[in-house]
């Protein structure tokens, strides 16, 4: 167990931690931005802790500058990044990777800090008990409540903001539609391949089958593998589809200009598309999704009824193929999509980042009040 402080911390300021090695030129950060760009400096103190082995960057050193203090260590266990956080006497710790790369999940089965949550980085419950909350929205939150381990905690209308360091204007939209350049229906996805499971692939291929001469654009470095680009290419020829259909763009970073080469964008199912949804609609690009019951089913589900598009939001496969059939077919709906998605998002609940932030800090100070009345109950 950690040491605790034998004297209690002095009333004052919420201290806030958020613990992530992701906050850097990473999309978790993106969409972390909001709360350092509005930090409700008036409530909270917030500390930051990462584990990064990598070198700091432009977004680290920003959150540096307005959070009350990055604690940035490369090489201590879990063990002694707790008691580091202990020694802090925060009132929340707020984690934001799970188990993903550099971060230290198991740094919250130490509870060094009396209420934990997670957030962000990983859409799914962590499996500790000892995490007591995830952040969601009304869209994402799941109607079972035995699909979390944790209770949500809800935030009003969006659970993520976009960060506008990131998401930029400077970023071009080309005018008209792909399909007028390429004369045919370019459908595409950036998703990780982690997700690009055979189920999904082949429901892809059975909305190419009824959109005649349709292609298929996959933008990822792993294009460059051929292993990756046969494996990817023998699913839709299994199916009838010829290999010239599918195209690869091997590019990593510079991705975002390729948005202009796609009509409609497939999204993978179960695990949805996070950043890569709101991406696409950033270039101006609809997204067609299947929404499942689970946390992770739902999140593009969130971003496109916050973008005001929740009809291309499917609730079984069968609906999902009709619903990115019958977009395919709709090339005046589509040209009048293509130059306004950007500004629904900059206008909405996605792109109004100080709104997002005073509803954050609204959340989790209820929480930690909420929790420090259970805690006065207990021992009274």
């Amino acid at each position: 167990p950690v040491r605790r402080p034998k004297t209690p911390r002095p009333p004052g300021k919420i201290r806030l931690g958020f613990m992530s090695s992701d906050l850097r030129r990473h999309p978790v950060a993106y969409f972390a931005l909001p709360l350092f760009e509005h930090l409700d400096s008036e409530r909270f103190e917030v500390y930051c802790y990462s584990f990064s082995e990598l070198p700091s960057d432009d977004i680290q050193e920003f959150i540096t500058t307005k959070a009350t203090a990055f604690r940035w260590r490369k090489d201590l266990s879990a063990v002694q990044a707790a008691q580091m956080i202990a020694d802090d006497q925060l009132d929340i710790l707020i984690e934001l990777g799970g188990s993903t790369h550099m971060n230290k999940l198991s740094v919250m089965a130490y509870r060094a800090a009396p209420l934990q949550a997670s957030w962000l980085g990983y859409p799914h419950s962590a499996g500790l008990e000892t995490i007591d909350h995830l952040i969601t929205d009304p869209y994402n939150t799941p109607e079972r409540a035995d699909l979390l381990i944790e209770t949500p905690l809800v935030m009003p209308k969006t659970w993520i903001a976009l960060g506008r360091q990131v998401f930029r204007d400077d970023f071009v939209i080309n005018p008209g539609i792909p399909q007028d350049k390429a004369g045919v229906v370019t459908f595409g996805t950036a998703n990780n391949p982690y997700k690009l499971t055979r189920e999904a692939l082949q429901v892809w291929g059975q909305v190419m089958l009824r959109v005649p001469n349709s292609k298929m654009l996959f933008v990822r470095p792993e294009g460059a593998s051929p292993m990756f680009r046969s494996n990817i290419s023998k699913v839709f020829e299994d199916m009838g589809i010829a290999p010239e259909r599918i195209g690869f763009v091997p590019v990593r970073g510079a991705h975002m200009q390729h948005y202009n080469s796609i009509d409609i964008s497939l999204d993978t199912f179960p695990l949805t598309g996070g950043t890569t949804t709101c991406e696409a609609l950033w270039m101006g690009v609809p997204v067609v999704s299947l929404v499942g019951s689970a946390f992770y089913e739902r999140l593009s589900y969130s971003i496109l009824n916050n973008v005001e598009l929740g009809d291309l939001c499917a609730h079984d496969v069968e609906t999902f193929i009709d619903i990115a059939v019958r977009l395919a077919g709709d090339k005046e709906r589509r040209a009048a999509l293509r130059p306004v998605i950007r500004q629904r998002m900059t206008d909405g609940p996605l792109g109004q980042s100080e709104a997002f932030a005073r509803d954050f800090y609204d959340l989790i100070a209820k929480a930690v009040e909420a929790a420090r009345a259970k805690a006065a109950a207990v021992t009274a």
